[in-house]
């Protein structure tokens, strides 16, 4: 699969190569967030709204919020053993 220059540009500003279809996902769900945000500023894509050159900066936020989500989620349930380890 050949890389898009979009996802070029996001690992050059995160510094790491992406898995296809990790990028594929946090493209789609960065997309989302740019329509939602447009639509609520009363804009539609490219009538002054963001358009797809403020992806690049998007979807590197919308890894490490994925990250964060993945780091809490793990944070989360080591608590919870070390909770069960003390009470048993």
């Amino acid at each position: 699969m050949e890389k898009t220059d979009l996802q070029i540009a996001v690992e050059k500003e995160l510094g790491i190569d992406l898995c296809p279809v990790f990028f594929a996902d946090a493209e789609q769900y960065a997309r989302r967030k740019l329509e939602v945000a447009n639509r609520s500023a009363g804009r539609e894509w490219g009538e002054d709204g963001y358009g797809d050159e403020y992806l690049v900066l998007l979807i590197p936020d919308v890894i490490r919020e994925m990250a964060f989500s993945v780091y809490c989620e793990k944070r989360s349930v080591e608590n919870l053993a070390a909770r069960k380890a003390v009470t048993v």
